[in-house]
Formats: C-alpha cells, structure tokens, sequence
C-alpha cells in the first residue's frame, strides 16, 4: 500500500454545522470534524448543507471515529459549550474509546452505533 499525505491544510467544518454547534445541537462527526470519504479534509466553510456522501457515524471506519471526535471536541469549545455537557461528552467519548468491545470489528461496530444513537438522544 502507498500511502499519500494530503496536499491540503485543515480547515474549519461546513457553515451549517458550525451553526448547530453552535446552537448546541446535534451533529454527525462526519460534518462536526470535517470528513470528506474516509479522510479528514475539511470542507469549505461556505458549504450552507450536508454533503450527500456524508458517513453518518455509525458507518464511520473506527480510525476515523476517533480522529473525527478530535475535531467535534475542538469545534465544541470554540462553540463555547457549556462547561458541564464539554466535560460529559468527553468523558462518554473516552469511555467509548476505551470500552474493551474496541478490540474486535464487531465491537467496534457496535460502539459506533451505540455512540450514535445516544449522542441523538442526548440532543433531543
């Protein structure tokens, strides 16, 4: 396998989803830390909508999780989120990272799910 290093610098996520950050809403990883495919490329800032090839984040590859949840954590605190859902939200994603099911694909699988759904349901 070649591996390639991105020509492109990050950037910051899509304008719609610096809006429900900032709003304190829920956003997929995959708009939150920028993903483009299975790479971190972050979109234009001008993007006003979801792209139609977003991987929602129970399809995200596990590598790609966690280097997506990097970003939404980021983006959180320059969003200024309260200082009480910051801290919980990153301790459900290192709980998550650090579950022992990680170690197998079908684990990791139903993490991602899992994290998903109550991400979702933490928002509503």
């Amino acid at each position: 396998d070649d591996l390639m290093i991105s020509t492109s610098l990050p950037d910051r996520p899509a304008q719609f989803a610096l809006n429900k950050l900032d709003a304190y809403e829920y956003v997929d990883l995959c708009f939150a830390g920028g993903l483009n495919g299975e790479r971190l490329a972050l979109k234009a800032s001008s993007t006003a909508s979801p792209s139609r090839n977003a991987i929602l984040d129970e399809n995200l590859p596990w590598h790609v999780f966690t280097e997506a949840r990097y970003g939404f954590i980021k983006h959180m605190g320059i969003a200024k989120w309260p200082a009480k859902l910051y801290k919980d939200l990153c301790a459900f994603f290192v709980r998550i990272e650090s579950h022992p099911l990680h170690r197998t694909d079908a684990g990791k699988r139903a993490l991602l799910e899992y994290q998903a759904r109550a991400r979702r349901d933490w928002h509503d």
